[in-house]
């Protein structure tokens, strides 16, 4: 194997393009392929692996008949190239188990480069509709790995670039920071071993809608100890992010999940980060809500903090419901207009008595009849989101090591008890913009001016406690753990009742 290899195309055919369609770009994911090529060029073999073990977030491959394949098409002169698989809604990439399997399997067959294809595949995208994205690697001291996009099927093709072993000194962030810094993992929590347990924040997960505003409390939550993220964002960064979201130049023009995943790497090599490049609108289901979190989400929901972080009420609102139907934490901040102020609602199963949408009843109330949030971040300034990131990541670590171990953290929830509605003043006249004398009544205007925050007592919306109905989610119970299971849909969520 020489240090210098000469670029190197790859054709689809349009009748491997057609069968992809009718397989793996038609069924639910996960399923998949291998591909072979008559002439170095052209991908014009495809054989769908119709035997082999699939969930929804996983395709395990028919391995003992698929080498029958490859057999078959090297007596035939044809080689394999490469896989092809699917992958479910938002996540277009390789997952770090695809590429530690592609790796063994070039070691393997010795092959030099490898096609690996993925087919973006839910409800809204079979069949002619259905996303294909291709990648490769070339096998090398370390592999090196291609993004070419999404192929253009009117010129489906895509070329492998010049290699240079001697001058590529291209390296994963894993790989280049473990190169660049030589210091133990220890060395990294040394100063918060005792206040962040690594072993049970380790096992913990952060599920993250919306990762623009919130980058800094992510980070935070890196820092701290959390090594697993789900981030889900359609969005990308754009040049007035800068004024008010922790972006630097290099991120814009990037998906705000990739982005935030290479920072989170920068922080830890170890983490693990699930990124989704997609919304939380009605094209999402239940079931696909599942496939994005994973298993644990049905086998241990309290390690898993839903955070929704996005700007859209319709979204929040079913963030919320998803999390008392699975029984999750659950957390929802939220800047006021101007950053003169913020709110940050929370939910623990079986803790706080109210559900999020009895926190906010009017605003429920306000939707229903009609109301469009106009609010935006402009005039916003960042202190003010980093002000209410700061106050997120302590109650996201409240919420994740309640009752777990010997630190500060562990029996905060009991003493929040039934305020799990917690304010910040920003502004001295946050009360005059906001029409609300909330901070006045509970803080002496002589010890105070701004930066203060109240945590306000909620009570169940049920007829029992003067409400004129019971809420429509919760029903008043005061308890939420009865909830779990029993929504069929949440996409209803707005209007939900039993």
């Amino acid at each position: 194997m020489t240090n210098k290899k000469e670029p190197k195309t790859y054709i689809i055919t349009e009748e491997v393009l057609s069968r992809i369609r009718e397989t793996v770009g038609s069924q639910i994911p996960e399923t998949g392929g291998i591909l072979g090529s008559s002439d170095g060029k052209h991908v014009d073999h495809f054989y769908f692996d119709v035997t082999a073990s699939v969930t929804g977030a996983t395709y395990e491959p028919d391995c003992d008949k698929l080498n029958l394949i490859i057999q078959k098409w090297y007596e035939k002169g044809i080689d394999f190239v490469g896989f092809i698989h699917s992958h479910p809604r938002g996540a277009v990439k390789p997952s770090d188990p695809d590429n530690l399997y592609t790796t063994k399997i070039m070691k393997a067959f010795e092959m030099e480069w490898f096609v690996s294809l993925i087919v973006q595949v839910h409800r809204s995208l079979k069949g002619e509709k259905a996303k294909l994205f291709a990648y490769g690697y070339y096998l090398a001291d370390p592999c090196h790995y291609f993004e070419f996009g999404r192929i253009d099927e009117k010129k489906p093709s895509f070329e492998f670039p010049a290699i240079n072993l001697e001058e590529d000194q291209d390296r994963s962030y894993r790989e280049m920071l473990a190169k660049k810094y030589l210091f133990s993992k220890a060395e990294l929590g040394e100063r918060n071993r005792e206040l962040f347990p690594e072993e049970i924040l380790a096992c913990k997960t952060l599920a993250v809608f919306g990762t623009g505003g919130s980058i800094g409390f992510v980070l935070d939550m890196a820092r701290s100890g959390v090594t697993n993220f789900i981030l889900v964002d359609g969005d990308k960064f754009e040049p007035h992010n800068m004024s008010n979201q922790r972006v630097i130049y290099g991120d814009i023009g990037k998906s705000k999940v990739e982005a935030l995943k290479e920072q989170i790497l920068n922080i830890n090599m170890d983490a693990e980060v699930k990124t989704f490049c997609d919304f939380l609108d009605d094209t999402v289901t239940d079931n696909n809500f599942e496939e994005m979190l994973g298993t644990s989400l049905l086998v241990s929901p309290k390690d898993i903090l839903i955070c929704a972080c996005t700007d859209s009420f319709e979204a929040q609102a079913r963030l919320a419901a998803l999390a008392m139907k699975y029984g999750t934490p659950f957390m929802a901040p939220q800047i006021y207009a101007g950053g003169v102020g913020a709110e940050i609602v929370f939910s623990y199963p079986g803790v706080t008595p109210s559900c999020p949408r009895c926190v906010l009843k009017s605003r429920y109330d306000a939707y229903k009849n009609g109301y469009k949030n106009t609010v935006t971040s402009e005039c916003t300034p960042i202190s003010a989101i980093t002000h209410a990131n700061a106050l997120e990541g302590q109650i996201a670590l409240m919420l994740l090591l309640y009752h777990e171990g010997d630190n500060r953290y562990a029996t905060i929830l009991d003493k929040v008890s039934n305020r799990n509605l917690a304010l910040i003043k920003m502004s001295p006249d946050a009360e005059n913009v906001l029409g609300i004398n909330l901070f006045h009544d509970a803080v002496d205007d002589t010890y105070s001016f701004f930066g203060e925050v109240v945590w306000i007592p909620q009570v169940p919306v049920s007829e029992a406690n003067g409400f004129d109905e019971d809420c429509p989610l919760c029903h008043g119970s005061g308890d939420l753990t009865t909830l779990i299971g029993k929504i069929t849909d949440t996409r209803r969520c707005m209007e939900w009742k039993e």
